[in-house]
């Protein structure tokens, strides 16, 4: 089947919606998928085979605010000329244009997220956004969520199935110990939280202040910086930070999965999420997980870490007291977590259930 995907910067993924077409990737193609990944010239390169998929890009506006809308034009237009089967959107703020892609069987497209209620985005971006949100429910032929709470969302707001696919996780055995040697780490002897891009959601601020109130004599490695991040507000964190609190910047590769494997604990205290793969990685290396309690996390994480009230730091800080005084029960669970994160999210499986949904679009090819 001849499949387009747009609507991502492109691949190779390094956070986000990229990882998750990233990681999907093989697995189509492995399905007997003819697939063509349409991305930023800025963020991909043209390729013929990678992973088993054709990278083609396309040159788009530079302006912040008109850049992922002159991309998502540019690449509809190309993917008219590839004749396509199937043509699937990842995110739903790319489906402004939903009507403008056509496809032999269908449009498929998939929320990961509702960008507007990100705290930096201003009042023009949020509302169209929020517009773009009623074009997901309205264009595509299937709409699909990574998140279940969403899926109930948008049932209850606009009366519409949306089909839940989670994503999935790439497990990965622990890195060599040695790694910490670059931040004179211990293993089990510091905490860890991994925010990607860094900006207000990412619950840092209550993160920080809570560390204030453990008063324990183990370092906070905080990873992230990426490309999307709030440099003024990341600017706030590092002036203001206690002499525990370690930035490494953006990390990849065995150095950053290190960070995740033999922490004491990680902690991940967003405030907003649809399904977030650092929460995913932290349960996956079985170290113990602390997170805030919106429903998302809970959806992601429930019974397998210990939550807190979302933006109490306090909370947190009591959520990580417990941690450090029942050490033998928080390996436990996370020990029970490594298992029932590789038992329901295989990137393997939930590429076959995109499969099937392309299928139900296009039964004969």
């Amino acid at each position: 089947m001849k499949i387009a995907i747009l609507g991502v910067k492109g691949v190779p993924g390094h956070h986000g919606v990229e990882v998750v077409v990233d990681s999907l990737l093989p697995h189509l193609a492995a399905l007997g998928h003819d697939i063509t990944v349409y991305g930023y010239d800025s963020y991909s390169k043209d390729a013929d085979d990678y992973h088993g998929a054709r990278v083609r890009t396309v040159k788009g506006s530079p302006r912040k605010n008109i850049e992922m809308i002159s991309h998502m034009w540019k690449a509809s237009m190309a993917s008219r000329k590839g004749e396509y089967d199937i043509v699937h959107i990842h995110s739903a703020d790319p489906c402004l244009l939903a009507w403008l892609p056509r496809a032999r069987c269908g449009i498929v497209a998939t929320s990961h997220g509702q960008a507007y209620l990100r705290k930096k985005w201003i009042l023009p971006a949020r509302f169209m956004s929020r517009l773009a949100e009623r074009f997901f429910i309205r264009f595509p032929d299937i709409a699909t969520s990574v998140s279940r709470p969403l899926c109930d969302y948008y049932r209850g707001k606009y009366n519409r199935d949306v089909l839940f696919i989670p994503n999935g996780i790439n497990f990965r055995e622990k890195p060599d110990v040695a790694l910490l040697e670059k931040w004179s780490l211990e293993p089990g002897g510091f905490f860890f939280s991994s925010a990607g891009r860094i900006e207000r959601t990412k619950g840092l601020t209550t993160l920080i202040d809570a560390y204030r109130m453990i008063d324990a004599d183990i370092p906070l490695v905080i990873a992230g910086g990426g490309s999307a991040t709030d440099f003024a507000y990341f600017d706030e964190l590092k002036a203001d930070k206690p002499d525990g609190v370690h930035f490494v910047g953006f990390l990849s590769g065995d150095e950053f999965f290190a960070l995740y494997a033999h922490a004491l604990a990680f902690i991940f205290p967003s405030e907003y999420e649809a399904m977030s793969m650092a929460l995913l990685e932290g349960l996956s290396f079985g170290t113990p997980t602390i997170y805030s309690n919106i429903p998302e996390n809970e959806a992601v994480a429930g019974g397998y870490g210990y939550p807190f009230e979302v933006s109490n730091a306090s909370a947190l800080a009591e959520a990580v007291r417990h941690v450090l005084a029942h050490r033998e029960e928080a390996g436990a669970l996370g020990a029970r977590a490594r298992e029932f994160v590789r038992g329901n999210h295989d990137w393997a499986a939930i590429a076959r259930r995109y499969s099937e949904v392309y299928l139900k679009l296009c039964p004969k090819v």
